[in-house]
């Protein structure tokens, strides 16, 4: 009987978690249609920098790491694509459509992770947390020093009311803050049905705002979305959250409007490089909270985009179309 090279299935991530590849294999092998694919036909690996090769059939990316028209040009077997996320502008998605790779994403596995943390920073901001926490340190203790404003009756605007958006909306009316949106891809009537407020344009909701959160996709239109321009219509005093993409918001123009006093503080889950070195402008930005990309994280969705982005591949593999594929535009 002649024995076949296994092809290769590939998970591509920056975690340091060795019960990442476990769930990763485990959820790919149970997926197969064939236990005789699962035995023999699949080698099932993991890799920190995006691998190519003549062998590698499936692969699966976490963002920061990418996969490129160049890494695609010396993957000729490659079959199926899969972002270990919701989101995939870290995949050239028009470059695998023009190989016929199909491509996938992990949709819904933390919104509810990623909403609870726009809230807890939302709040933090309003209540001044960060500079308090400092103001502390420092060796103060004066709560006139720093001030808070009251979180109910505040005004929250939502920059896109997708999956996550639409927890946070729900979120903060639960807790009476007056909510606002820019959503132009969402009805009125939807918008109004979750007890929030349409607005017309990007610039009415930030002129509206006291905290200002971001909810969209990293495309070339939304690219420093939140720049000197935006920043500028806010009102003095307004906080920003980003838990989306890291590129939605122009640093430099950030700091500037922290450090003028413009803006009261900031809250950054994601950067526009990650991991950031030493001296990355986010480091000197002040009040404000930064965390490392965590907001997605909990026990229950630790593994579920690699579990997903495994079935999908699995399925591709075993013939059959993947659950959340993407079209190219």
């Amino acid at each position: 009987m002649e024995v076949r090279e296994k092809e290769r299935v590939v998970l591509v991530s920056l975690a340091e978690d060795e019960d990442v590849l476990p769930h990763f294999r485990a959820a790919f092998l149970g997926a197969l249609d064939s236990a005789d694919d699962a035995d023999v036909g699949y080698a099932v690996s993991f890799a920190h920098a995006t691998p190519t090769g003549p062998d590698i059939v499936g692969l699966a990316v976490a963002p920061p790491k990418r996969l490129t028209a160049a890494h695609l040009a010396a993957l000729p077997a490659l079959r199926i694509a899969a972002a270990a996320s919701a989101g995939f502008d870290h995949l050239d998605v028009s470059a695998l459509a023009s190989a016929g790779v199909p491509v996938t994403h992990t949709p819904g596995y933390c919104d509810i992770e990623v909403a609870d943390h726009v809230i807890a920073m939302t709040t933090a901001l309003l209540r001044n947390l960060q500079v308090g926490d400092a103001h502390a340190r420092a060796g103060g203790w004066s709560s006139r020093a720093v001030g808070a404003k009251r979180i109910t009756g505040s005004a929250l605007g939502i920059v896109g009311l997708g999956r996550t958006g639409t927890l946070v909306a729900r979120r903060a009316v639960a807790l009476g803050m007056e909510v606002l949106a820019w959503a132009p891809r969402t009805s009125l009537a939807n918008i109004r049905e979750l007890g929030v407020t349409p607005v017309a344009t990007l610039a009415e909701l930030l002129s509206a705002s006291d905290v200002v959160s971001l909810h969209v996709p990293l495309t070339p239109h939304t690219k420093n979305l939140i720049d000197a321009d935006a920043l500028a219509r806010m009102r003095p005093g307004t906080a920003l959250v980003n838990c989306g993409r890291g590129e939605l918001v122009d640093l430099d123009a950030l700091r500037a409007a922290l450090v003028s006093g413009r803006l009261s503080g900031a809250a950054l889950d994601v950067l526009d490089a990650e991991p950031p070195p030493a001296d990355h402008v986010a480091f000197s930005l002040p009040r404000t909270i930064i965390t490392p990309h965590l907001a997605w994280l909990s026990p229950e969705s630790g593994y579920a985009a690699y579990e997903m982005a495994a079935r999908q591949i699995a399925a591709v593999l075993s013939g059959r179309s993947p659950r959340y594929g993407i079209a190219a535009r």
